[in-house]
């Protein structure tokens, strides 16, 4: 886990267990900035400003971002740095598709190993999602976790490391997007997520399926709606 501690000159500097490498951690700082919008689509960052920012040499943050890059969220510019990936149309299209493809599937087949200690744990994804105390980034990510742990419980190793690929996707077009944000905090939310919660929980395969499928419909209908009118440009 990555504990932030402060450098010299009052930047955020990544720290992790010993076992994470330099690079590993400075990658895994950068990512969630990205995912939560903290870098937008479009920002350029450098190699040197990072690595003063963190209080590290620049190889362990060249590293960091070569690894971001194979991930595709960075892309590099020869001679000017790494730029965030922007987010288009298609995007958004090809995203939500996939999870139409994977996710009602992959919750049948968690209904039907359904245990105890997997209701716990999407019971208390819910109770984050939803609690009116928390951070708004900490409730978007519990609702992202719940789709995550959902699919993880298909027992499809595979299928469930892509869903969490384009669960990050989904997560970071949350922070972009204030009327994606809204919906993922309404009434309706949370009905589609406890109707997925009490099929699961029930093991009834059938209705998982279907509650799943009319979810993300309603998601993505919300994502276009949200994406059609929004402005997604570099440090809006």
């Amino acid at each position: 886990m990555m504990v932030p501690s402060t450098t010299a000159g009052g930047a955020m500097a990544p720290q992790g267990t010993g076992r994470e490498s330099a690079s590993e951690r400075v990658r895994a700082l950068i990512r969630t900035q990205i995912l939560t919008a903290v870098l937008r689509p479009g920002e350029i960052v450098f190699e040197a400003g990072l690595a003063l920012q963190y209080g590290l040499s620049k190889t362990p943050v060249r590293e960091a971002l070569q690894m971001l890059t194979v991930e595709g969220l960075v892309t590099v510019l020869p001679r000017r740095g790494y730029m965030v990936r922007t987010l288009s149309f298609n995007d958004v299209r090809d995203v939500m598709e996939l999870r139409l493809i994977l996710e009602p599937a992959l919750v049948a087949s968690a209904a039907r190993n359904a245990t105890d200690a997997l209701a716990r744990d999407l019971r208390a994804l819910l109770e984050r999602q939803f609690d009116l105390d928390l951070p708004l980034a900490d409730r978007l990510q519990a609702a992202s976790e719940f789709h995550v742990a959902c699919v993880r419980a298909s027992r499809n190793d595979r299928a469930a490391s892509l869903v969490r690929i384009l669960s990050d996707e989904v997560n970071r077009l949350h922070h972009l997007m204030p009327l994606v944000e809204v919906h993922v905090a309404s009434q309706a939310e949370r009905d589609a997520h406890e109707a997925i919660f009490d099929a699961v929980t029930r093991g009834d395969a059938a209705a998982a399926q279907e509650h799943m499928r009319a979810h993300l419909l309603e998601a993505n209908a919300a994502m276009v709606a949200a994406f059609s009118g929004a402005t997604v440009s570099p440090g809006a």
